[in-house]
């Protein structure tokens, strides 16, 4: 017997099926869906595609998350937007609205990257670990996709989003004199980072 579906709900089904297939992006975490700040005269913002999951009964989650910045504009500052993240364990809540998708999960590799785009924090208290807010899509951007969003080495300029190396991995190192600026650098570049830990030690009065 088929199931009863109410029009209200057979919608929401309709808008999510060809959000997915727009901008969908699949990793070893789960399915996620970018939205710019500000987008909703033009399209569905985060929160009415999660209005939309509610409905299909779809856990979520909307987290900030950024993007490279546009090429065609002067303002050189990552674009902030909103991301629907559902976890991995809850897509079989997606595939029975779009169980064409089925496919496509079973054919993630095994390597693939996640969300989480992590790097190392140097403070005056000890070494911190943090993740860097970026849109799912963050591993597949062009080379100067990456460089507009500062992931390649500011030093060397080596590709952060590759972790073939552990002495590659990224260090929040910035200027001293713009101190609130992010600028990323490869750990063979900054010494692991402990050169600028012994700096803001020794800056706090604290044995570093």
């Amino acid at each position: 017997m088929v199931e009863a579906v109410l029009p209200e709900v057979r919608a929401a089904q309709r808008r999510v099926i060809s959000t997915v297939r727009v901008s969908g992006v699949l990793n070893s975490d789960g399915l996620a869906l970018w939205r710019e700040a500000g987008c909703g005269e033009w399209k569905a913002t985060a929160v009415e595609i999660g209005r939309d999951l509610e409905l299909l009964e779809v856990p979520h989650t909307i987290v900030t998350a950024c993007r490279f910045p546009l090429a065609n504009v002067r303002n050189t500052q990552l674009r902030r937007g909103e991301e629907v993240r559902i976890a991995r364990k809850d897509l079989s809540h997606v595939v029975r609205w779009m169980p064409s998708l089925e496919e496509s999960i079973g054919n993630i590799p095994q390597d693939c990257s996640g969300w989480d785009f992590t790097i190392f924090q140097p403070k005056a208290e000890g070494m911190a670990v943090l993740g860097f807010a970026l849109a799912a899509d963050w591993p597949s951007w062009t080379g100067k996709q990456a460089r507009a969003a500062r992931l390649l080495c500011a030093e060397c300029d080596y590709d952060l989003r590759q972790r073939d190396a552990e002495d590659r991995l990224p260090y929040n190192i910035p200027l001293p004199e713009k101190p609130n600026r992010l600028r990323l650098v490869c750990g063979r570049c900054c010494n692991h980072g402990l050169d600028e830990l012994e700096r803001l030690a020794t800056l706090a009065g604290q044995p570093s």
